[in-house]
């Protein structure tokens, strides 16, 4: 990608083994950036050693920030840096909305509840800045809406923004067709299965838009895909295949795993068998509730409420 103007800075996030990649980019003698990651003093130190590497003074060189969408991984320090370049943001509304969302106790706690999660899990989960879901903060002041089709130059190449909603449901990919480069945010990686959940808010089924936009992803050319997280790869079809497999795959466990009249957290605590933290087990849940929304959607299961709590049977 540095043959283009394109440079990777990775960000080691505190809550996942993992870091996210944001992208830098030399724009008509001026700077981009593709992600800001999640606010804190590494991502700043991070930031800081990649402008000094690259001799950029963000007050004067950085004149435009594009996001992917509102996870605090990708969004989460993007005041800060708007505060340091005056520059503006670039995010689809949808996106923008679920940015400003704000869970109150009680909708957050009623909700969790009816998934079955045991009331000490949902007290800790409370407390929670990702489970709970609080605006960003410091909020950036310039927003920009992104379109699908717009077109953005980043670093040399021309490209366009693609609406991929599944993992969030305004998700956006930038696509350059000549070179038949895709900046992926989370939408699509090679070693980790995007997460695809559901936790109360945005689609009511993530996961079958998620395998809708997958689909329609087969008629694309994708030679190189620049991810959020992971390795950039080259072999997208197959990519896809492997994602579309997988699914299927979990499908088939989770009906085999559907005894009975079960929650979304007792279906969970199945499915995965392990002892975990709590913010793991939400992680899980959130995966779990997507499953069974899409199996609900095709006829599989049916689900019905007891007592402020939902249950899911076979049909």
């Amino acid at each position: 990608m540095e043959q283009f103007g394109i440079y990777q800075v990775s960000i080691p996030l505190p809550i996942w083994n993992d870091s996210v990649h944001c992208y830098l980019a030399r724009t008509e003698g001026k700077w981009v950036v593709v992600d800001t990651g999640i606010n804190g003093h590494v991502t700043q130190e991070t930031w800081e050693a990649a402008f000094t590497k690259h001799g950029i003074s963000p007050g004067h060189d950085i004149s435009r920030i594009y996001l992917t969408h509102h996870h605090a991984d990708h969004f989460g320090f993007a005041g800060v840096m708007q505060e340091w370049t005056n520059a503006p943001l670039y995010l689809s509304d949808r996106e923008e909305e679920l940015s400003r969302f704000t869970w109150s106790e009680e909708g957050f706690s009623t909700f969790y509840r009816s998934c079955g999660l045991p009331e000490a899990m949902v007290s800790e989960l409370v407390g929670n800045p990702t489970a709970s879901v609080k605006p960003i903060t410091p909020y950036p002041q310039m927003l920009e809406r992104i379109e699908a089709g717009d077109q953005f130059q980043i670093g040399e190449l021309n490209f366009e923004a693609m609406l991929m909603p599944g993992h969030t449901p305004g998700h956006i990919c930038y696509y350059n067709a000549d070179e038949k480069i895709l900046i992926s945010g989370d939408h699509f990686t090679k070693e980790t299965i995007p997460y695809i959940s559901y936790h109360g808010y945005g689609d009511e089924n993530p996961l079958a838009t998620f395998l809708t936009t997958l689909r329609k992803m087969q008629e694309m050319e994708i030679s190189q895909v620049w991810p959020g997280h992971g390795p950039v790869f080259h072999d997208a079809q197959e990519r896809i295949e492997e994602l579309v497999q997988h699914y299927q795959a979990r499908m088939a466990i989770v009906m085999d795993h559907a005894k009975g009249e079960k929650t979304a957290y007792q279906l969970a605590e199945s499915l995965f068998q392990k002892e975990l933290p709590t913010f793991n087990q939400w992680i899980i849940l959130g995966e779990t509730n997507a499953y069974l929304r899409y199996l609900v959607g095709q006829g599989e299961l049916e689900g019905f409420e007891s007592n402020g709590i939902l249950y899911y049977k076979k049909k």
